[in-house]
């Protein structure tokens, strides 16, 4: 019965110390799973980023609109890149993602110094969602909303 005991035990620390290792899946995977609703307004760096993909994707001058999509998670994304800026004389850009069946909405803006930025996620299960966004290139305003997927 003693070496049951040390043997579950022992068992226990080295799970604990491996980082809560269960049958090769680390346990934050599902603590950090979404999907669908249960997405909605999280972070998809930290819930979906995993089996992302650009949906559909546009150009504002130099930067890159993108709408991203995790299959796993039933979620959307927008996401911009490219998108520097001079405070002096450029107005900040920005991307939105954007559910067409309610008008849900969730925006960043690129943060001064950086070039990117991206929004929380909205789900995207059976219905469908477009990026939309915001560049100024100091002589032209760039704005465009990408297709709905």
């Amino acid at each position: 019965m003693k070496h049951r005991t040390t043997l579950m035990r022992t068992a226990a620390a080295i799970l604990l110390a491996g980082g809560g290792l269960l049958a090769g899946t680390p346990a934050h995977a599902a603590a950090t799973a979404c999907s669908g609703s249960a997405c909605d307004g999280k972070d998809p760096s930290v819930y979906c980023q995993g089996d992302a993909r650009t949906v559909q994707s546009l150009r504002l001058g130099q930067a890159l609109l993108e709408l991203r999509y995790s299959p796993s998670c039933r979620a959307a994304w927008a996401r911009i890149s490219n998108a520097g800026y001079d405070t002096r004389d450029q107005f900040t850009p920005y991307a939105t993602v954007h559910r067409n069946s309610d008008g849900r909405e969730y925006s960043c803006s690129v943060p001064n110094g950086d070039t990117d930025c991206y929004t929380r996620m909205v789900n995207d299960a059976n219905v469908t969602s477009y990026a939309k966004g915001m560049w100024d290139s100091g002589a032209r305003i760039y704005e465009d909303r990408t297709g709905s997927y």
